[in-house]
Formats: C-alpha cells, sequence, structure tokens
C-alpha cells in the first residue's frame, strides 16, 4: 500500500497515527483498530485490506512467513502498471519458488547459483510438500519434517575446507580462510542427496540452519537445494538413507540414527538389508542417474606416460592426506582422480604446441 502511495511504510504509519512497534503486526494479524484507521485515511475497505494481510493463514502457517522477502514474478511485473511492483503473499513462503500463475521461478536479489540447481520435478515435488506441512497436512511417509531435520543435520564432523573446496575463491579469499585458526564447516547431510549444492554454494558462503523452522529467512539457492533434498528422499528413502549413513563418520552417524529412528519400522529394515548389499560398493543414487553419465571419465594412461602419472598420483596423496581423511574410500579416490585430472589439463595448456611438417600447423594428429 505504500507503494500506491509512494512513501515509506514508516511514513504511512506515522500519518495513520499508527505506533511503530505494531507495524510488523499489520501483515500477520492487525488490530482492528488499526484497520479502521487505515480505512479511514485510504478509503479501502475493510474486506480488501483483510485480504491483503495472513489473518486467515492457518496457525501452523504462520511460522513459515518471511514479511521482508523481495521475491517477484518477472511476468507478474511485466503485466502490473509502472512503477508498482506487485507483492503477492504466497510470495513470502519459503517454498514458494516459483509463480502459481506464470509457472516461471520467482526472482530476486540472492538468486546466485541457483541456476546450478536443476531436476526441476524433484524441486517442484519437494516445495509442495513442503507447502503441505506449513498447512498442517504432513501425511507423508516418512514425515517432511523428519526430513528436513535429517538433510539440515551434519553427517560428519566439522572440518577445514579441502583445497578443491576453495577453487572458485579467489587467491586474497583463499588467503583468509586459511589464516590461522582455520575454521571447520558444516557437513551436512544435504550434500549427500544433493551434490549439486556443494557446486552452487561455496563452502565458506553456506547459510543453511540446523533447524526447518529458520528456513523461513534462507536464501534461494539454498531453500531449492532443501526442496530438491526433500523431493528426492521422500520418493526413495531408503536408498537417500543408505547414501547418507555410507558418508557418515562417527560424530555424524549418530545425529543421523537418532532422526532415522522417528522412520516407521519397515524402513528401518529395508534400510539394514539394502546397507549390507552395498557396504562395499558405492551408494545407490536412483533420483539422479544422470549423475553417472557426468563425472569426469578416468584418465587413460598412454605409453610412455605411465612414470609421470604415478608420480602426480604419489604427491597428490601426500599433500592431501590430512584433508582427505574425512572422506569414504570412493569418495577420497573420486577427488584425488579430479585434482589430477585438472593438474594434468593446467599442464597440457602450458605446453607448448606441437608442430609438424609444413601444412600442418595446429593438428592434433601430428
Amino acid at each position: 500500500m505504500s507503494q500506491i502511495y509512494l512513501v515509506s511504510p514508516e511514513a504511512l504509519a506515522a500519518h495513520i497515527g499508527l505506533r511503530a512497534k505494531r507495524m510488523h503486526d499489520l501483515d500477520i494479524d492487525p488490530h482492528p483498530d488499526d484497520i479502521a484507521r487505515i480505512l479511514v485515511a485510504t478509503g479501502v475497505s475493510a474486506r480488501r485490506l483483510s485480504q491483503m494481510t495472513f489473518r486467515d493463514a492457518p496457525t501452523s502457517l504462520r511460522g513459515f512467513i518471511n514479511i521482508e522477502s523481495r521475491a517477484v514474478c518477472p511476468a507478474c511485473t511485466d503485466e502490473a502498471r509502472p512503477s508498482l511492483t506487485p507483492r503477492l503473499r504466497e510470495w513470502t513462503y519459503p517454498f514458494a519458488l516459483w509463480c502459481a500463475q506464470h509457472g516461471c521461478r520467482l526472482q530476486g536479489g540472492d538468486v546466485d547459483g541457483a541456476g546450478v540447481l536443476g531436476d526441476e520435478a524433484s524441486a517442484r515435488r519437494g516445495a509442495g510438500l513442503w507447502r503441505a506441512l506449513a498447512m498442517g497436512a504432513d501425511d507423508t511417509t516418512p514425515r517432511t519434517g523428519d526430513v528436513l531435520s535429517l538433510l539440515l543435520t551434519p553427517c560428519r564432523s566439522p572440518s577445514p575446507a579441502a583445497p578443491w573446496e576453495l577453487s572458485g575463491a579467489s587467491s586474497w579469499m583463499r588467503a583468509e580462510l586459511q589464516k590461522e585458526p582455520v575454521q571447520a564447516y558444516s557437513r551436512l547431510a544435504l550434500s549427500c542427496v544433493v551434490p549439486e549444492y556443494d557446486s552452487a554454494v561455496p563452502i565458506y558462503d553456506r547459510r543453511l540452519p540446523h533447524e526447518y523452522q529458520a528456513l523461513v529467512s534462507a536464501r534461494t539457492v539454498e531453500r531449492r537445494a532443501v526442496a530438491i533434498g526433500l523431493g528426492r528422499v521422500i520418493s526413495f528413502p531408503v536408498e537417500a538413507a543408505v547414501c547418507i549413513l555410507q558418508r557418515c563418520d562417527d560424530f555424524g552417524r549418530c545425529r543421523v540414527k537418532e532422526i532415522l529412528a522417528a522412520w516407521p519400522a519397515h524402513l528401518w529394515a529395508a534400510i539394514d538389508r539394502v546397507r549390507r548389499g552395498v557396504r562395499r560398493g558405492p551408494a545407490l543414487t536412483p533420483w539422479c542417474p544422470q549423475i553417472a553419465s557426468e563425472r569426469m571419465p578416468r584418465m587413460a594412461r598412454k605409453s610412455g606416460s605411465d612414470d609421470r602419472f604415478d608420480q602426480l598420483a604419489r604427491r597428490l596423496v601426500a599433500e592431501h592426506a590430512a584433508s582427505l581423511r574425512h572422506f569414504p574410500i570412493e569418495e577420497r579416490l573420486d577427488q584425488l582422480q579430479a585434482l589430477a585430472q585438472a593438474e594434468l589439463e593446467v599442464r597440457r595448456r602450458a605446453a607448448p604446441a606441437r608442430r609438424g611438417p609444413a601444412g600442418a600447423r595446429g593438428r592434433a594428429d601430428v
């Protein structure tokens, strides 16, 4: 309403005689006297004013309202009157990631990294389940609240950032993060189910809370990652639980099992059965089959390059032994392989181009 009159909310409140400490209550549950003041000052009907508030929202939903949200639908903005940015009640919820009318993603000032997170189907399914929880209609197995708590639970003890986790940071940032005392970062189970989250948000910039009720003020990229994780776990609860348990250390295993204890007994039996079957192999990730094809291919060692490759592998193992000790053996090998691949690529680019006979310049097969 303040946008319509081109004044700040504080100025509008002062004009109608509203006390500043009751400003926040205007959107959630306005007092009848405040409605009467606004009605006299603006001429807007009391029914219309009530529709602009959350007075009729269920009690369970009020804990999921972020009045400070600035997410908007670009299509709705284009259709609105000039100089007027529409704001719908729906857009203040943490699970509101799309416009209900146009179907496009909501945009705000904190969308960095959200483009890395695909899997639209899981995200929409998770957002729908999240909404049902907020509306007091959570009837999934396992419960949506338990799954959200699982995703936000540390699965490993806090540890410093590994070298590859700082690859996108500037040299100044890397120097600051590696100063003593080196900061230890929380390792959430969300990364086990949504590994794309590690690429979308740098380790030093993650701000996810440990309680899902606090997600109301989380950034868009992190709320989207949680929605994807929720959709995947509800679709594949047994495989997701096994995937998380395989990546736990002693610190995280106790915490994860405390949350899994609330799951139905038949799921626990299935989890134990699947764990025994994959104990010596990689965890199952049926929600994201494309990960296997997108993983970096293993280096094909050419004749004459065995010694150089072996020397590089031994050096990387020696340099990163401390930072890799927290990871399972399969993940440790993958990280070492990625480091080796990156270093060999740097060497290849730095090497002078080979030249063959005249007319064959630049050919790789010469």
